[in-house]
């Protein structure tokens, strides 16, 4: 064996050690990111506006692909204000049972529905919003079915705030609530990456390093690029759509700084509230009674014009 082979043997066998281990963490992370949604507990073991005493019906309706989604209307005599409540990206509607209950005592019909793949609704591969976008324009087209000319808004949690900005450039939305949202997928995934290099490698490697890789995985899984769900670049979409952002001081999953770009992004007529202390999602738990009112009341403003017409 030459000199020049026998020293670089050795180097051609560690690059290839280090992009097989590089695959293998991005692997990682991939399944981490997309494993199913498998609930702790049986399907029928959860709160059901039957515990909060709203008035309500059961309802399905068929999202793109043939995709089944399961949802709860809260609902109203004669009511044409209609308020989409979505949860977050592992959740299911029960999650926002609550926040529902509280807008449907404010007087508003709410249609709260388990995104594709998760509650109740049909197994089915997902995203961090993309795919999820069809659900709620399934969603908005059951409502046009069961209260025809409703005045519609839309209040989402961390990606159900997502597919809100995605989706709300529908001209049935006419205000988005959007409560703890990321600017894009990939710098939320970068965020996540940081912190777990910090956490499991000692912060001797960038975790972003690892993110291409993941994407890599991903598109192999027949999933959209990371670029592909980017609400800061659809806000100009909402031009005229009343937004309220909200989002917590203490949220470690999405850094309060990313709000504050989202909010200097957004277009008029737009609010930004940034809760004390509060943790992802969490400023409901700060303080539920004003969080329910303010929001009642930015629905109320900018629904009731357009009901009354």
């Amino acid at each position: 064996m030459s000199f020049a082979l026998w020293i670089a043997a050795p180097l051609i066998a560690l690059a290839l050690l280090g992009l097989a281990g590089w695959l293998a963490i991005g692997w990682v992370g991939h399944w981490r990111l997309n494993r199913p949604h498998r609930p702790a507990r049986p399907p029928d073991f959860t709160f059901t506006p039957w515990e909060t005493d709203a008035e309500h019906e059961s309802v399905e309706f068929t999202a793109g692909g043939g995709v089944r989604l399961h949802g709860w209307f809260l609902r109203h005599e004669s009511e044409r204000r209609v308020v989409v409540v979505m949860h977050g990206y592992r959740g299911e509607k029960s999650d926002v049972l609550g926040m529902s209950t509280a807008l449907w005592r404010a007087g508003f019909d709410v249609l709260l529905f388990d995104f594709r793949g998760r509650g109740r609704s049909q197994r089915a591969p997902f995203t961090m919003g993309y795919w999820e976008t069809a659900d709620l324009e399934a969603a908005l087209d059951w409502i046009d079915g069961r209260v025809p000319g409703a005045s519609i808004g839309l209040l989402g949690y961390s990606m159900g705030g997502v597919v809100a900005i995605l989706g709300g450039a529908d001209p049935r939305v006419r205000a988005i609530v959007a409560d703890s949202v990321f600017v894009s997928q990939r710098e939320v995934l970068e965020h996540a990456a940081r912190r777990d290099a910090r956490r499991f490698l000692g912060g001797w490697v960038p975790g972003e390093a690892f993110v291409p890789a993941m994407e890599w995985w991903h598109r192999r899984s027949g999933k959209p690029g990371f670029d592909a769900i980017a609400p800061i670049e659809r806000l100009p979409a909402l031009a005229g759509t009343p937004l309220l952002l909200i989002h917590g001081t203490r949220d470690h999953w999405i850094p309060v700084e990313q709000a504050r770009r989202l909010a200097a992004a957004a277009s008029q007529p737009s609010e930004a509230w940034l809760v004390d202390e509060a943790l992802h999602c969490g400023a409901y738990f700060v303080d539920r009674a004003a969080y329910c009112e303010r929001v009642a009341a930015f629905f109320a403003r900018h629904l009731d014009p357009v009901a009354a017409a």
